[in-house]
């Protein structure tokens, strides 16, 4: 059983195995795009996410199992692979819209790449929600290392970007789902928001750097508690 509050180094089907049924209020998602180099260090294309279609028909059946009536998910994509992404998810949970997140800029050549795509859905159809579907928050390659700390992932999410997700999908003491952790920042948002949270991540560099993380801010936060 995956208990709640920990960062659990394995593969994410496996431990999403061993969380009950409607355990989760919010789910946080940004899986790997997939759209980098190949084995042989060329560019890779679309075609190259096909192998990658049974994990995610499981992925998404799990993340289905657990949501509870009330759940809602945010999937993280970019344009490349939105296409391959989209109809998997859609078959198995319900998809409402696409929320496109502005960075405010990027790197590119052919017009900077200042965006990703957010994937929105909700169990509950009475479920709404009234804000734009387009939102700024700057990414790490504009600013946001200097309120976010050290980047230690490459794809890394600011921590502003994931609590509002949180703060709009979910109360204290719900429990969110992140599959792929990367470095925690899910985490990290929840603790300073209050809501309990369950992390997964293959690489054991990464599990370890984000518990370091997680550490550091409980510390920090013991600390001032001690001092009042």
């Amino acid at each position: 059983m995956i208990e709640a509050n920990t960062i659990n180094n394995m593969d994410c089907l496996d431990g999403l195995a061993q969380m009950p049924d409607g355990c989760a209020k919010l789910i946080v998602a940004d899986p790997p795009y997939f759209m980098g180099l190949t084995h042989n260090g060329q560019h890779g294309q679309f075609n190259d996410l096909a192998v990658a279609k049974p994990f995610y028909r499981q992925l998404a059946k799990q993340l289905r199992r657990i949501l509870n009536d009330h759940g809602e998910f945010y999937i993280f994509m970019d344009w490349r692979g939105c296409a391959f992404y989209y109809p998997i998810f859609a078959e198995y949970l319900p998809v409402k819209n696409m929320i496109v997140w502005d960075k405010m800029s990027g790197p590119g050549n052919f017009y900077n790449s200042s965006h990703e795509f957010i994937l929105y859905g909700c169990i509950d159809p009475q479920t709404k929600k009234h804000a734009r579907n387009v939102w700024t928050e700057r990414g790490f390659t504009s600013g946001s290392i200097q309120t976010d700390g050290e980047k230690i992932h490459p794809s890394q999410k600011p921590i502003a970007l994931i609590q509002r997700i949180i703060t709009d999908a979910s109360v204290p003491g719900d429990l969110v789902v992140d599959p792929f952790a990367g470095s925690c920042t899910t985490a990290v948002a929840c603790i300073r928001t209050g809501r309990r949270y369950v992390c997964f991540e293959v690489s054991e560099t990464y599990a370890a750097a984000g518990q370091d993380r997680v550490d550091k801010l409980l510390a920090e936060r013991q600390a001032r508690n001690t001092k009042k």
